[in-house]
C-alpha cells in the first residue's frame, strides 16, 4: 500500500475544495442561465444541497467499514466479481474525469492564450505535469494541494476586484419569476460543478481524526466553501451581464476580467488563466491518482507499482486527448461525462449503501 501516513482534517478540506473547483469557475453560470435565467444563483444553492446529501451517503457507506478503503470492502459487500467490476468502473470514471479536465482547460488556453501552439503540446505538458504529481503518495499530494490554496485565494481576490465594476442590480429582479421548476432544473447542470467530493470513498480510512464525525464536518465545510465560491461568482456574473447576454457567453468570467482595467496589470484575464492553471492541475492529478489506486485493486492482490499505473493511465489520457483537437467533440464528451458522473457519485454510492444497510439488518436477525 502506498499510503504510509494519514492526512489531517485541514488537508481533507483542501483536497475536497480544490478537487471540486476546476474549469467550472470560468463557465458558471452559463448553462444554468439558459434554464433558470437570472435566478441561476438559487440553482447553485440547490446543487450544493444535493451534493451535501450525496456526501452524507458516501460518509455513511465509509462509516460501515472505517478501517478499509472502498477498493477493499467493496468485494466484501457485493462479492469479488462485482467488486472488481465496480473498481474498474471507478478507475475508468476517474481517468475520464482527469481527461475531461485536461482537454477542457487546454481548450481554454488554446482559445484565449496560446493560439498557435499545437494541441498535442498543450495536452502533453498537462499530462506530464499531472502524471508526475499523481505518482506521489496521498500525503505528498495533500501537502502540495495546501500550497496551491494560496494561488486559489489570489485568483478569488482577482475575481472579486474585477467583478465590482459597472453592473446592474436590476439583473436579479424580479426574484423567482422563472418559477421553481426551471430553478430546480437549472440545478442539474450546476451540480456537475460540485463533483470531486467522491474522493472520500478512498480517503475515508486515511483521515487522521479523533472521531469519525469530524470527517463529515470537514466534508460539509468544504462543500459549503465550494457552494459559497460558486454562488459569489454567479452573483458577480449576473450583476455584470443581462440574461440575454449570458446565453451567448460560454465563459463569462473571462469576459469580465478582460474588460476590467487595472493600472498594475495590462491583461488581467491572461494573468488569471495562467494562475488558475495550478488550481486546475490539482483536480487533474487527484483524479489520476484515484484512478491508479482503483486500478491497483483489480485482481487477486494489490498492485504495488503505483507510479507505473499512473503513467500507463497518463499515456492513455494523452492518446485520447489528442482526439479532441477537433473542438466539436468536446461538448459531446462533456454530456457523456455528466451522465457518468451522476451514476458514479450519486447512483452507485446510494445503491451500495442500501445493500450495506440491508446486509446489516439481516445480520442482526
Amino acid at each position: 500500500m502506498i499510503q504510509l501516513k494519514k492526512v489531517s482534517i485541514n488537508q481533507l478540506v483542501c483536497l475536497v475544495v480544490m478537487n471540486q473547483i476546476g474549469v467550472s469557475v470560468l463557465s458558471i453560470p452559463y448553462k444554468m442561465s439558459k434554464i433558470s435565467g437570472y435566478d441561476s444563483w438559487m440553482s447553485v444553492i440547490i446543487a450544493g444541497a444535493i451534493a451535501q446529501i450525496s456526501i452524507l451517503i458516501i460518509y455513511q457507506l465509509g462509516k460501515s467499514y472505517p478501517d478499509r478503503p472502498f477498493q477493499k470492502y467493496i468485494s466484501t459487500l457485493i462479492g469479488k466479481p462485482l467488486g472488481t467490476f465496480i473498481n474498474i468502473l471507478f478507475a475508468a470514471y476517474c481517468a475520464e474525469s482527469c481527461l475531461m479536465l485536461i482537454i477542457s482547460y487546454s481548450d481554454v488556453i488554446n482559445r484565449w492564450l496560446l493560439f498557435e501552439t499545437p494541441w498535442f503540446v498543450l495536452i502533453g505538458l498537462f499530462v506530464i505535469t499531472t502524471g508526475y504529481i499523481a505518482s506521489s503518495t496521498l500525503r505528498s499530494i495533500s501537502t502540495l494541494t495546501q500550497s496551491v490554496v494560496v494561488m486559489f485565494l489570489i485568483c478569488f481576490v482577482i475575481i472579486l476586484i474585477s467583478g465590482i465594476g459597472k453592473g446592474d442590480f436590476r439583473h436579479f429582479l424580479p426574484i423567482g419569476t422563472h418559477g421553481i421548476g426551471p430553478i430546480i432544473k437549472g440545478a442539474i447542470p450546476a451540480f456537475w460543478a460540485f463533483a470531486g467530493y467522491e474522493l472520500l470513498l478512498y480517503v475515508f480510512p486515511f483521515v487522521k481524526c479523533k472521531k469519525k464525525k469530524d470527517i463529515i464536518i470537514a466534508m460539509s465545510v468544504a462543500n459549503g466553501i465550494t457552494t459559497l465560491v460558486y454562488l459569489i461568482i454567479t452573483i458577480i456574473v449576473t450583476y455584470n451581464f443581462s440574461e440575454n447576454q449570458l446565453k451567448y457567453i460560454p465563459e463569462p468570467m473571462i469576459f469580465i476580467l478582460r474588460k476590467f482595467r487595472w493600472p498594475v496589470v495590462q491583461s488581467l484575464d491572461i494573468l488569471f488563466i495562467t494562475i488558475w492553471l495550478s488550481v486546475t492541475l490539482v483536480t487533474a492529478y487527484i483524479y489520476l491518482f484515484l484512478s491508479a489506486r482503483y486500478l491497483a485493486f483489480i485482481g487477486k492482490n494489490e498492485k504495488r507499482n503505483h507510479s507505473l499505473l499512473v503513467w500507463l493511465l497518463a499515456i492513455l489520457c494523452f492518446g485520447a486527448g489528442i482526439f479532441f483537437s477537433n473542438r466539436q467533440y468536446i461538448p459531446k464528451f462533456s454530456e457523456y461525462h455528466n451522465i457518468s458522473t451522476a451514476i458514479m457519485i450519486i447512483g452507485l454510492p446510494a445503491l451500495l449503501l442500501s445493500i450495506s444497510l440491508v446486509k446489516e439488518k439481516v445480520a442482526k436477525k
